[in-house]
């Protein structure tokens, strides 16, 4: 860890700071929906269906007609029971008048005692059939009710189990039809024990909880209500008890027997520490987070989580508001690592281009050979800028801009086109940056660009946007390329050692948003890199036969020809790597010696350069 992450590279990571936010406790449990009331409609009276007046599905008011069952039986019972009490109403007035004479008569002495008190029991046998046939009426009429069918609860019918036409009874299994008051509704949840007396503290002080059913996914929003009981024991075998919530439903999105995630707000926790949970980290020792120092290094602080929501996690300690955390790429760092942040990223990567030193040694001279331009020497002419420490930077990537801006600006992009091609470059540009001295990184960076690029073209503009990349390859109407019949040469040691000090490849960068190219070389000099007698003067060192002379020219001949026909520096250095083995192979024993001591001295002279 400390010893080691001192010489490891800095990484750019993701980064986040630690505030002060409010988070909700809350229960998700999964849920049932269940009407407030469910009716099953049953005939009381036994008859022949004859109208239905509800449809399938309609909602219905209280007291609403639903169906006619034929009254015309119930009908003539009333009648005949209101006969029955007109003959049974003159009995009884009758023997109301015999009972007065009666009692006249007694208060004379002119009748016995006993005819009296019969006369009277008579009456009030007369009066008791008047109240059955009263009762039978009644009865009569109550038939005839319930020959109307009506609604018992206001709610949602269901499928029609009885068609008109049909004889029906009291003890229809499946009923008529069945209501669902669905407005408002409920759903039974389970909670688990061990948060029943959490809720039922805030359900005393609150009276209910705040309660938010959502679709099965738990995405959608269906209703709001509130949880209002809890059921007055404990499942033991699933250690749960039932809870039930009310749902306003006037649209019906709660349906009954449907499966619903319902979210209780026990509490809110307000003004705790809160920072993205992917910032935290869990090791040996228990959680910990990444906090970055005023030194660009990352301290491991160990803390203590609390609840979360979302992608947000509390802290109960070991953190601060304000601390800035890591909370991507910390799979890499450890204690003391050195970090780069998001908004440093740009300087960093202009500060290791400018530190960055020229290819030298024997691959500077190979480079050269091969036809890469030598980066010109401080003060050699324009598209330099001296630094600080009396040194030049190439221009290559502001010549490399250029040449973007000017292909763009042949393109003839709309005003979206544009926009989106500077988002593209924008977003590659950070992401070269951030790629650091990861070449083949940013050549692919560079490709997908290029790629999302022509996806926004036209067909037109895409023919004209292959055409100018052809123009800035090697060998494009727009490049200076050396012709492959130029003969290559070679450096004697001490000139290779010299010239690759000067030696580099001019790039454009993906700053500037403009893919690797090599520049032409300029004219070699007689003791050049390039130079035929610098080539000479090398093979002579090595002291080759005439047969390995026209051996080395072929092979190196051939491969600065496998070197202009590419743009990839990989490939290039593929060939430089082949031609070597291929002079090795041709070489005796004391030549491969020479050979080693001459390359050794030539990456001594180009500071490790080659």
């Amino acid at each position: 860890g400390g010893a080691g992450a001192a010489g490891r590279a800095p990484s750019v990571v993701g980064v986040a700071t630690a505030s002060l936010g409010d988070i909700p406790l809350q229960l998700s449990e999964l849920g049932t929906v269940t009407p407030q009331a469910t009716v099953t409609v049953q005939s009381q009276i036994n008859g022949t269906l004859i109208a239905v007046y509800f449809r399938e599905g309609q909602a219905v008011r209280k007291g609403q007609l639903l169906a006619l069952v034929d009254p015309r039986p119930y009908e003539v019972s009333l009648q005949q029971a209101e006969g029955q009490l007109m003959r049974d109403q003159a009995s009884l007035d009758e023997a109301k008048l015999d009972a007065a004479r009666y009692r006249t008569l007694v208060a004379q002495d002119s009748i016995a005692r006993q005819t009296y008190d019969q006369e009277v029991a008579t009456v009030k046998q007369d009066e008791g059939v008047v109240r059955i046939d009263l009762a039978a009426i009644a009865s009569a009429r109550l038939n005839i009710a319930y020959c109307h069918i009506v609604a018992p609860v206001s709610g949602r019918v269901g499928l029609r189990e009885v068609d008109p036409g049909n004889l029906v009874n009291t003890n229809e299994p499946n009923g008529l039809v069945v209501i669902n008051e669905l407005d408002p509704a409920t759903v039974i949840l389970t909670l688990p024990e061990d948060s029943i007396p959490q809720v039922a503290q805030r359900m005393a002080a609150a009276g209910g909880l705040p309660a938010t059913a959502y679709d099965r996914t738990a995405a959608t929003v269906l209703a709001q209500g509130e949880l209002y009981t809890l059921d007055n024991q404990i499942d033991t075998s699933t250690g749960t008890v039932k809870a039930r919530a009310r749902f306003a439903n006037p649209s019906g999105t709660l349906f009954p027997n449907q499966f619903v995630n319902v979210t209780l707000l026990v509490d809110t926790l307000t003004n705790v520490v809160t920072v993205p949970a992917v910032a935290i980290r869990h090791g040996p020792q228990g959680d910990f987070v990444y906090v970055i120092q005023s030194d660009s290094t990352v301290k491991v602080t160990p803390v203590k989580v609390g609840p979360a929501q979302g992608e947000t996690a509390s802290i109960q300690s070991g953190l601060n508001a304000g601390d800035v955390v890591v909370t991507d790429g910390g799979d890499r760092l450890s204690d003391g690592a050195h970090v780069i942040q998001p908004k440093d990223a740009a300087r960093f990567a202009q500060t290791m281009a400018r530190q960055r030193k020229p290819t030298g040694g024997i691959l500077g001279w190979i480079e050269g050979l091969f036809g890469v331009k030598p980066a010109p020497a401080a003060g050699a002419g324009a598209g330099q800028t001296a630094d600080n420490t009396g040194g030049a930077q190439s221009g290559a990537g502001g010549e490399g801009a250029a040449r973007r801006a000017a292909l763009l600006a042949s393109l003839d992009l709309t005003a979206d086109q544009q926009a989106k091609a500077n988002q593209i470059f924008a977003d590659a540009r950070t992401k070269s940056e951030a790629a650091g001295d990861d070449f083949q990184a940013r050549r692919q960076i560079m490709q997908d660009a290029n790629n999302q690029l022509e996806a926004i073209l036209t067909p037109e503009q895409k023919a004209k946007f292959e055409a100018g990349r052809a123009q800035l390859r090697p060998g494009g109407a727009g490049s200076s390329a050396p012709s492959s019949s130029q003969p290559p040469s070679v450096p004697p040691p001490a000139a290779a050692a010299s010239s690759a000090r000067h030696t580099g490849r001019a790039e454009a960068t993906a700053a500037s948003g403009q893919s690797p190219s090599v520049a032409a070389p300029a004219a070699p000099s007689p003791g050049g890199p390039g130079g035929p007698g610098g080539r000479a003067r090398f093979i002579d060192a090595l002291g080759l036969d005439a047969a390995q002379k026209a051996q080395a020219d072929q092979i190196f001949a051939a491969a600065r020809a496998q070197s202009q026909g590419s743009t990839d520096p990989d490939a290039r250095r593929a060939a430089m790597r082949q031609a070597f083995e291929k002079l090795d192979a041709i070489l005796r024993p004391d030549q491969k010696a020479k050979l080693a001591a001459l390359r050794a001295q030539a990456r001594g002279s180009g500071n490790g350069g080659g």
